[in-house]
């Protein structure tokens, strides 16, 4: 958006968005009832970020009604925030934004900004909870849901982080932006924060896990969160490596041969070993 937007071009903006999503919201519904469509689907579909399809269209439970014309059109200042903010910073990055220039993209007032966040770092969380929110309520679990079909379960576990790679390559300005905030983590506000997201993530992925070990009638492992915490850490440590160096790790292709590795094990194979 352009930032010397008048309100007029901004309120124009906003409604060929909104009409984009809706059109794309009913095509979705053609197959399946409004309720099975997610925010992801139709921003694949409209061409826009998800944040402004949550933004435009308001809660899942009432897309049905906005699709007979009985849901009132939703308002979100703060989504409208966070939508700003994840282009601002994607853009300019986190050191080179300011807020003046989120509320700029916002159509707002930096006062309008501060209401709602009261520093960019608490923007930036709130951004980050939005992320993580979407993950867990919708991808992973979609993912794990599909995962449960393949008689193979390790090759539904290569569908699964096959998955995550997928929304990596499509996004990379995101994995670049939280690289970058890590480096705020001298701060011990943002420390604790980052801590405190990571071992939520760690709580939800366990528990994703221990629900799909039910779903195949097995046994879950002893502690799903050593397990969550060993997958975080190889995803986060594959990408930094992806980031830096695209031309040698390629996500998509690497991410196959680490699974079948793990899953053989780690324990070096004997080749003089004696034949039974």
């Amino acid at each position: 958006m352009n930032r010397s937007a008048t309100p007029a071009s901004i309120e124009l903006d906003t409604q060929e968005a909104r009409q984009r999503a809706l059109l794309a919201l009913r095509g979705l519904t053609a197959g399946k009832s409004a309720g099975e469509v997610n925010y992801g689907e139709i921003a694949a579909a409209a061409g826009l970020p998800w944040q402004t399809v949550k933004r435009l269209l308001g809660p899942r439970d009432g897309f049905a009604a906005l699709l007979n014309g009985a849901a009132p059109e939703p308002v979100d200042t703060r989504d409208r925030i966070l939508d700003a903010a994840a282009r601002i910073f994607a853009q300019k990055s986190y050191q080179g934004a300011s807020l003046d220039e989120v509320a700029a993209d916002a159509g707002l007032t930096k006062g309008a900004v501060y209401w709602h966040f009261k520093s960019k770092s608490d923007l930036f969380f709130a951004l980050l909870d939005s992320r993580f929110q979407q993950e867990y309520d919708e991808h992973l679990p979609e993912a794990l849901a599909h995962e449960a079909t393949h008689a193979d379960p390790k090759e539904g576990l290569k569908a699964v982080l096959g998955s995550v790679v997928g929304r990596v390559k499509d996004d990379p300005d995101w994995p670049r932006l939280f690289l970058e905030f890590m480096g705020q983590a001298r701060d011990p506000d943002v420390r604790q924060r980052l801590a405190s997201a990571y071992q939520d993530a760690w709580r939800m992925s366990a528990g994703l896990i221990a629900h799909q070990h039910q779903l195949r009638g097995q046994t879950p492992p002893a502690d799903p969160e050593l397990l969550a915490i060993f997958w975080s850490a190889l995803m986060d440590g594959l990408i930094i490596s992806w980031l830096v160096n695209p031309e040698r790790i390629q996500l998509d292709t690497l991410m196959p041969r680490l699974v079948d590795m793990l899953w053989r094990g780690l324990e070096p194979q004997s080749h003089d070993s004696p034949k039974e």
